[in-house]
């Protein structure tokens, strides 16, 4: 699925592009002073991966469950995410057991110096879910393509959630997703 003419170069400028509009959607979801605050230490993160002397060398890498990724569409991001998604360094999470069948991870230190902050992208196929699980670090996502239902905050159902709104997770909050008919695309942030 690499497709031809792969560019290092281009791609890093594209997912750049994409984190900045990312990090410049999220800052105007934030309701409180703690997600403002995370999402303005993604936005230092993303400003000083500009300089080309930040960026890591890396291969692309697809993985089963991005077949769909022609159904990622909803907001303008994600249009524009198409574009390179296949470029990406994907991987598969540790939480499940699928090899990449129907969840993948693409973790932005992979390709940028990423400091005092773990972010990336995750991705649900349809009708597929990510484990609810909890960790010490509290957590945003920011949901860019895809209606399903999350649990989140504290919450001990799921609830549906669709693209452009932000979910946050306080430190050692269960939380998972349930992708529906379409795809799940979103943009997760940890500060350390």
């Amino acid at each position: 699925m690499m497709g031809r003419g792969f560019e290092q170069t281009t791609v890093v400028q594209q997912t750049h592009r994409f984190m900045t509009s990312c990090a410049k959607s999220m800052a105007l979801c934030a309701e409180s002073a703690v997600q403002a605050n995370m999402v303005k230490v993604f936005s230092a993160q993303v400003k000083k991966n500009k300089t080309p002397n930040k960026v890591k060398d890396f291969k692309p890498n697809s993985l089963p469950c991005l077949g769909n990724l022609k159904l990622v569409k909803d907001m303008k991001l994600a249009k524009d995410f198409q574009q390179f998604a296949n470029y990406l360094p994907w991987g598969f999470s540790p939480r499940t057991i699928d090899q990449g069948e129907h969840v993948a991870i693409m973790d932005f230190s992979k390709m940028f110096e990423m400091e005092k902050v773990a972010a990336g992208l995750m991705y649900v196929d349809v009708y597929s879910a990510y484990p609810e699980h909890n960790h010490p670090p509290d957590e945003i996502y920011f949901l860019i393509s895809g209606t399903a239902k999350w649990r989140w905050g504290g919450h001990r159902h799921f609830r549906s959630i669709t693209a452009g709104n932000l979910i946050y997770n306080y430190p050692y909050n269960w939380h998972g997703v349930k992708a529906g008919p379409t795809p799940v695309l979103a943009l997760y942030i940890q500060v350390m």
